[in-house]
C-alpha cells in the first residue's frame, strides 16, 4: 500500500501576516515601555543633579560652621571666613596649684597687654594638626606661616581679626599651654579686649568660596587681608555647570546665632534641565 504524505509549509501571505502582527505588537510594547524608561532616565538625571548640588552645599556649610565668630563676610556671589581648628578657655587668674605649665612668671595666667606671653589652657586642646605651624611674630600669622591666636573677635572696629586688631602668632603650643607673639608691624600691640568668657580661638587659614563663570571655586592658604574675598592662594574647583548662585549672611544678635544662606542652580549640559537647592546654616557669633 502506497502512502501519500502531503507536504505543508507557510505561504507568503501567512508569512507577511505574521510579520505585520509582530510589528504591531512590537510597536505597542515599545509605546508601553517608553514612558517608564523615559521617566527612569529623567529621574536618574535629576537625582544626579540634586546629588551634585547637595554635596557642594554640605561641603560649604560644614566648613562654614568652623568659622571664627564674626569673621564671615559675604557678597551675593562669594563668602569668606577665618577657619578655626581648635579653641578653649584661657587662665585669667593665678594658678593656685603652681603647676607652671608655661615655666614663666605670673603662674600661667594670660597677659593681654604683653607682646609675648604663655598661658595655661583650661582643659586641653584636641583638634590641632600633628605638626602645627608656629612663628615668631604677628606677621607670620598674617602670612599663613603660623597658626593664629584670636581673642574676642566682634568684627567691629578695634576688634576685627581681618585688621589684625586681636590676633597674634602662636610661637609654641602643647595640649595645655600656648605661647603667643603679637609683635610685628604694630609697635606696642596688645589684645584690646578680654573675653568675658575667657574664650580664645585658633585659626589656621582664611577660606573663601567664589562663584564665577558657572563654577564655585574654593580658595585657602592666602594672606589675611582687609579687602573682601581675595581669589589667590590654593584654588580647588568645588562645583561646575552652575546657572545661578546666591550667598548671604545675617550676623544675628547677642541672643540669636548668625545665619548663612546659600542657593544654587545646577543644570545638565545635555538636556538643559536644572535643579535649584537652598541651604541655611546657623553659625556661632559669640566670641
Amino acid at each position: 500500500m502506497n502512502l501519500y504524505r502531503k507536504s505543508r509549509a507557510f505561504t507568503l501571505i501567512e508569512l507577511v501576516m505574521v510579520i505585520v502582527i509582530l510589528g504591531i505588537l512590537s510597536t505597542i510594547l515599545v509605546n508601553i515601555l517608553r514612558g517608564p524608561l523615559t521617566a527612569y532616565v529623567d529621574v536618574q538625571r535629576r537625582a544626579n543633579l540634586i546629588d551634585i548640588a547637595e554635596t557642594a552645599l554640605q561641603r560649604m556649610t560644614r566648613e562654614i560652621r568652623l568659622a571664627l565668630p564674626n569673621s564671615i563676610r559675604a557678597t551675593s556671589t562669594s563668602i569668606e571666613f577665618l577657619r578655626t581648628v581648635d579653641g578653649g578657655r584661657y587662665r585669667r587668674l593665678p594658678d593656685g596649684t603652681n603647676n607652671n605649665v608655661c615655666t614663666m612668671p605670673d603662674t600661667d595666667k594670660i597677659k593681654l597687654n604683653s607682646a609675648t606671653d604663655c598661658f595655661e589652657v583650661m582643659g586641653s586642646l584636641v583638634n590641632l594638626p600633628a605638626a602645627p605651624a608656629t612663628g615668631s611674630n604677628q606677621d607670620d600669622c598674617q602670612n599663613q606661616n603660623a597658626l593664629c591666636l584670636v581673642i574676642f573677635n566682634t568684627g567691629q572696629t578695634g576688634a576685627n581679626a581681618y585688621d589684625l586688631d586681636n590676633i597674634a602668632a602662636i610661637s609654641a603650643i602643647t595640649t595645655n599651654s600656648i605661647t603667643f607673639d603679637n609683635s610685628g608691624d604694630v609697635p606696642g600691640f596688645q589684645f584690646p579686649y578680654a573675653s568675658p568668657r575667657q574664650r580664645f580661638q585658633i585659626v589656621d587659614t582664611p577660606v573663601s568660596f567664589f562663584c564665577a563663570g558657572g563654577n564655585i571655586t574654593r580658595y585657602s592658604d592666602y594672606e589675611i587681608k582687609t579687602t573682601t574675598v581675595p581669589t589667590d592662594g590654593t584654588a580647588n574647583l568645588l562645583i561646575d555647570n552652575l546657572t545661578a548662585c546666591d550667598m548671604s549672611y545675617d550676623p544675628g544678635s547677642s541672643t540669636r546665632a548668625a545665619l548663612v544662606t546659600i542657593s544654587l542652580t545646577v543644570s545638565d549640559p545635555d538636556s538643559g534641565e536644572s535643579v535649584s537647592l537652598l541651604q541655611q546654616a546657623h553659625v556661632d557669633n559669640q566670641p
